[in-house]
């Protein structure tokens, strides 16, 4: 008898734990609960699932403007071919009686090396300006050995001025 007595209060201590520990368990999770619709429904007139709504159709918006913003981007590089971007400049003494570097050779050609030549020739007559059409980087007319050393400069990208 005096067994069953402790096993019976045993079980009895374990009873009243387990439902203390379940009370417990209880009363955080009726805490959590409370939080949770708080979250959700908010203090004022917005609600957490009307943020996170808003914030995805704001990202969708963002990521549609990108992509206008991207194919503007590579408009523009393809447009940006085009531009003149290279050029060269070379004064020189075309003929040995006149004084000073009055003549001058200029190149100014896109990226693909397409462009134009301009030359003034001075002599104490008269002065003459040529214009010679470039395409990829040649000319289809004869270039004088100042107009090819410059054009040569401005294919290579130096741009400086003799």
């Amino acid at each position: 008898m005096f067994l069953d007595e402790n096993l019976f209060l045993l079980l009895l201590i374990i009873q009243v734990l387990g439902v203390i520990i379940l009370l417990a368990i209880g009363w955080r999770l009726r805490n959590l609960i409370r939080q949770y619709r708080r979250l959700l429904t908010g203090k004022g007139e917005i609600n957490l699932e009307e943020v996170l709504m808003s914030l995805g159709e704001r990202t969708k918006r963002l990521e549609e403007r990108l992509s206008l913003v991207e194919e503007e981007l590579a408009r523009n590089r393809e447009e940006a071919l085009g531009y003149l971007q290279k050029w060269s400049l070379m004064r020189y003494k075309a003929f040995a009686n006149t004084g000073g570097e009055q003549s001058f050779s200029l190149v100014i050609l896109d990226r693909k090396g397409d462009g134009v030549v301009l030359s003034s020739i001075y002599g104490r007559e008269e002065s003459r300006v040529y214009a010679k059409a470039i395409k990829n980087g040649k000319s289809s007319y004869p270039l004088s050995e100042e107009e090819e050393q410059v054009l040569a400069r401005a294919l290579s990208n130096k741009s400086e001025k003799n």
